[in-house]
């Protein structure tokens, strides 16, 4: 209210407002700078008996008709609405027909509560009542404030229209053939229509979403708003944000306004509202909010603080300059003590220098004087042997004295370069150190740019179908308090048929942005991809012309400042590279992850499922979607209700649940190798009649490797130490044991996605033949193809498992072959190619540090499902995946095998084990009998080997027994081939492999025991001797020559 009156401008700023009450406006209020500044712009303002003549409406919404369709913007966003009344203290006034706003005019504030309702997403009176066209049209001609509701009537009275529905349903061609109205009438009509649809739209889709019978429902009871409060808490401080934005925006010529500088696109307490709201409204983020939360902090930094003097700054100087000061003493301490160093360095190698040559002269005196002995002729010789013997040891001792010396100070040289070396490297680091700190200090000290904090332009989502991509980019701008300038989008609604057409569409859209330029701005597109698709020669050239101006309304020659792109899609892979890059932000949205599907289930009815039944329905619910999830909820919700209509205590058991879920996966196409997971659990409880339960331990520190020995029946999971010394870098294994009916991928799948749910995985990718068939992946360039989507599906997940079918995919050539060792049979990879492949990628699994602690970490699992013996053997080798204590041995024992080099105890020949071949070991295996004595005594090798070094001895001793000894050699004989034993002879009357005991494995561990290897061990020639004397052939045969002598 207006009245004219000199201007009091001590009046206090302290005002008790009540409702209908007036009170004056303080001069330096942003309210009445404000009216004033928007009454300048204004000028002139013309009143007439039918407009403006008892209330002038401050700002009027925005209205427009575009290439695209009508768009209406109300600047006060439902809140309240703003009007200018002329006042007198008595009566109320009309306004001139022509005024302007005088300087000394008074401002009256009376603030109206409206008593039709609370705000809705129009201002009050920018929502007629459409229950007639008679009470549409007046309400219609009080907010003009023109008073011609009744001269409307009639014409369209003329025009035979009579209702409101038939004037919502007019064409545009019916609306310019309307000629009783005026064309300005027509005009606010036809935008008032089309607002009226548009808010009856939303109101439609609000009622959906709010819903909670719907499956698509996001809200939980708790936390659904009030149907008579359509706001929530971030929605409402974002409107505040962007009136106060118009407010700061009109008055951004003011002196106190231009100082300040401008404010804030969105306000940063929205950011925590609005996710933590979303969160209660039932989105499972996954850790997805906290990134988008960093992507609009730049949106958050107005222009004041770009120029606040900060106390920590000034500190932080200080604390540099007291850094460089004592980096700069530290380094001359160094600089000292390293010329110390070389200083005593120097000395050393002079010493080195004296040391080598007395050496030299030393040897030089040695040699001269042992000539000069050992050429005299004054001394015996054997006198001249003891001195020289005597002098040569004399030499000995002084020269490794000599030695003894240098090697010392040579090595305290060693240490001193070693320890000059540490310290030039430190004076290096700390001098590039002191560089940095004096370019820092040396930095000009100015205000921060713009460009420094530069506001995101464009947001992308992408990820499969029905995880809420378009869920959330739908709700974000609104709560956010970023404009949306025209309904959500899917991109095929921007196609028309005409050459040029969809390009103003974009244009349209876009500059209606330039209408509030105070506010940032947005459209929303979803399925993005069939709008941006990669360009390439074969591309049509209205497509490249469609993605060409939406790459000039971002950062192009037609920017668009204030414009931001919210998007979604399903194939970011086929988008263009140069939108992508303008889309500073993309996120990933996966299928929930197992605490995220726990909360969507816990929204089934405590009394629809018997207990327990969530934990197993998050399991069976792995690789589903948010929506295929919230269906099954539905699906349970309802096949309840529907059976308690004739037994009021039903609830669905577990096989029941399963079957839902496993209609579920098949309605959405939810498959793990060529079957639903819950169709695989299903088969395996009607299999078991126990309940089986996997779990995880939370006390190891896991690799992310996992491999399933389906050959011994048995699961290795790699971890980082064991027990309490989990924290310690040596990998270990921890191994279980399978259960009997897990004989292949399909019924591991329920272990695994067990193990998956114990660390919140999100994703399970199987990789086997029946995924490679249910793409058509025949020939090797489809087949990497399936290989690469399904791996990068994979490692787009914060928390995934893959799961490789190494069988399956690579197969093993098998082939025999005979040969003097008897038949072999020889192994290798059948596809080298995908075997490589699916090596790299094994090894590509990631696990960042206290995974077990924060379940927001990375964790992405690898795990090869293996049966063949050969196959498992040789992928561990080359993924150098831990191996089993019995693993290590037996390799330990290869590795001997194939290096050490053996005594043969048979024939006294070495060898090495892994070169043993038949015939290579010639040998006796038979015992020795004294064919001179009367009982033929037996002996061993090893006593008549003795008893035959002693008959020698004897003969070298006795020259004249010689004959008689000589004949003494020749009597013993080896009772396996008859032939006289020598101590010189060699080979023997058998051929065979080198060793004697039948489990080759057995004695080669047997002689591994000792150290040396090469030396035959006591026990061993024993047990040898003894195995020849048990011979029950050959005992037979000494029998008989007993018997006959």
């Amino acid at each position: 209210m207006l009245h004219q009156s000199p201007i009091n401008t001590t009046e206090s700023m302290s005002i008790s407002m009540h409702d209908n009450a007036q009170f004056v406006l303080p001069v330096n209020c942003p309210l009445h700078l404000f009216i004033r500044q928007q009454m300048h712009d204004c000028g002139i303002i013309t009143s007439t008996a039918h407009r403006n003549s008892t209330r002038l409406r401050l700002i009027e919404p925005v209205s427009l008709i575009d290439d695209f369709s009508t768009w209406q913007y109300d600047h006060w966003h439902g809140l309240f609405d703003l009007t200018l009344e002329p006042y007198e203290r008595d009566h109320n006034i009309h306004f001139p027909a022509r005024w302007h706003l005088a300087d000394n005019v008074q401002i009256y504030c009376r603030i109206k509560n409206d008593d039709s309702s609370q705000p809705t997403s129009s201002s009050p009176t920018d929502s007629p009542r459409t229950a007639s066209l008679d009470v549409f049209i007046h309400d219609i001609c009080d907010r003009e404030n023109n008073g011609r509701a009744n001269k409307w009537l009639r014409a369209l009275d003329e025009e035979d229209i009579f209702t409101f529905e038939h004037l919502t349903n007019l064409r545009q061609s019916e609306w310019d053939n309307i000629h009783s109205l005026p064309l300005n009438a027509k005009k606010i009509l036809k935008e008032a229509v089309d607002r009226e649809r548009e808010h009856a739209a939303g109101e439609r889709r609000q009622r959906i979403i709010n819903d909670p019978k719907d499956e698509n429902n996001e809200q939980t009871e708790s936390t659904k708003p009030s149907d008579d409060f359509p706001y929530s808490c971030s929605e409402i401080i974002a409107n505040l944000h962007l009136i106060k934005l118009l407010i700061w925006h009109t008055l951004r010529d003011d002196k106190i306004v231009r100082d300040h500088g401008a404010l804030s696109r969105i306000d940063a307490k929205c950011l925590d509202i609005a996710f933590e709201e979303m969160r209660t409204e039932g989105f499972a983020d996954d850790g997805l909010f906290p990134k988008m939360k960093e992507f609009f902090l730049p949106l958050t930094i107005s222009e004041h603080e770009f120029h606040l003097k900060r106390q920590s700054s000034v500190d932080e100087h200080l604390a540099h300059l007291k850094r460089r000061d004592q980096l700069c003493a530290d380094m001359q301490q160094r600089m000292i003590k390293r010329d110390e160093i070389i200083e005593r360095y120097q000395k050393l190698d002079d010493e080195i220098l004296r040391l080598t040559q007395r050496l030299k002269d030393a040897e030089n005196v040695y040699m001269q004087s042992r000539t000069k002995l050992a050429s005299s002729n004054d001394y015996e010789q054997q006198t001249k042997a003891e001195a020289l013997r005597l002098y040569h040891a004399r030499w000995e001792r002084d020269q490794l004295h000599l030695y003894e010396q240098l090697n010392d100070v040579r090595k305290r040289k060693d240490d001193l370069e070693k320890e000059e070396k540490n310290l030039q490297k430190e004076i290096e680091e700390d001098n590039a150190r002191l560089k940095m700190m004096e370019f820092e200090l040396d930095a000009p000290h100015e205000h921060l740019g713009k460009q420094l904090i530069k506001p995101p332009r464009g947001l992308i989502m992408y990820g499969p179908p029905g995880t809420g991509k378009s869920d959330i980019m739908s709700k974000l701008a609104k709560k956010l308090g970023i404009l949306t300038v025209g309904p959500p989008l899917a991109a095929g609604e921007l196609n028309r048929p005409l050459v040029g057409e969809s390009e103003r569409i974009l244009i349209a859209l876009c500059t209606r942005c330039y209408r509030v330029p105070y506010a940032m701005c947005c459209i929303s597109i979803d399925e993005i991809d069939s709008l941006a698709p990669k360009r390439d020669e074969d591309s049509s050239e209205s497509k490249v012309d469609k993605i060409s101006v939406l790459l000039s309304l971002i950062e192009g020659i037609k920017d668009v400042p204030n414009l931001m792109i919210l998007c979604a899609t399903n194939r970011l892979h086929i988008m263009d590279e140069a939108f992508l890059r303008r889309m500073s932000g993309k996120f990933f949205m996966g299928r929930p992850s197992s605490d995220a599907r726990i909360t969507i289930l816990k929204r089934i009815p405590n009394w629809a499922l018997e207990y327990g039944l969530i934990d197993r329905l998050s399991i069976a619910t792995t690789n589903f979607s948010g929506a295929a999830v919230k269906a099954l909820v539905h699906a349970i919700t309802v096949t309840c209700m529907a059976a308690q209509r004739t037994e009021p205590n039903y609830r669905l058991d577990e096989i029941e649940a399963l079957q839902l879920a496993d209609r579920t996966a098949q309605q959405y196409q939810i498959f793990i190798g060529s079957e639903t997971l819950p169709r695989l659990l299903l088969r395996n409880k009607l299999d078991s009649a126990r309940s089986r339960t996997y779990q995880l331990s939370t006390n190891c520190k896991y690799t992310g490797r996992i491999v399933v020995d389906l050959c011994h029946h048995r699961i290795r999971i790699e971890i980082y130490g064991q027990g309490s010394n989990a924290c310690n870098d040596k990998l270990s294994i921890v191994e279980y044991e399978l259960d009997e009916n897990e004989t292949n991928v399909q019924t591991l799948l329920e272990r695994l996605t067990a193990y998956g749910k114990n660390r919140n995985v999100q994703l399970l990718q199987l990789i086997d033949l029946n995924l490679l068939a249910s793409q058509s992946a025949y020939d090797e360039k489809k087949v990497y193809e399936t290989l690469k989507d399904r791996y990068d599906e994979y490692a787009a997940y914060a928390r995934s498992m893959i799961v490789y079918d190494l069988d399956a995919l690579v197969g093993v050539n098998k082939s025999e072959a005979d040969s003097n060792m008897g038949r072999s049979i020889s192994s290798s990879v059948h596809n080298q190619s995908i075997y490589t492949y699916v090596l790299a990628r094994f090894r590509d699994r990631a696990m960042e540090e206290g995974q077990h602690k924060d379940r927001d970490n990375m964790e992405r699992w690898s795990v090869a499902v293996i049966r063949e013996s050969f196959l498992l053997r040789q992928f561990c080798k080359d993924v150098q995946f831990t191996l089993t204590r019995q693993e290590e041995e037996e390799l330990e024992l290869e590795r001997h095998k194939a290096e050490d080099l053996l005594k043969c105890v048979k024939c006294k020949d070495f060898y090495i084990e892994n070169e043993n071949r038949m015939g290579s070991c010639l040998h006796h295996d038979g015992f020795l009998y004294d064919i001179t004595a009367a009982n033929l005594k037996i002996y061993t090798p090893s006593e008549a080997l003795k008893l035959l070094s002693k008959i020698e001895s004897n003969a070298i001793k006795y020259p004249d027994q010689r004959d008689k000894f000589e004949v003494q050699k020749q009597k013993f004989k080896w009772i396996c081939c008859d032939v006289i034993f020598t101590s010189g002879c060699v080979g023997g009357c058998k051929k065979g492999k080198h060793g004697f005991v039948v489990d080759l494995s057995q004695q080669f561990l047997r002689q591994l025991s000792h150290d040396n290897t090469n030396v035959l061990n006591q026990t061993v020639i024993q047990q040898w001797d003894e195995f020849c004397r048990i011979n029950v052939e050959y005992n037979n045969k000494w029998l008989s020559l007993f018997n006959e002598s």
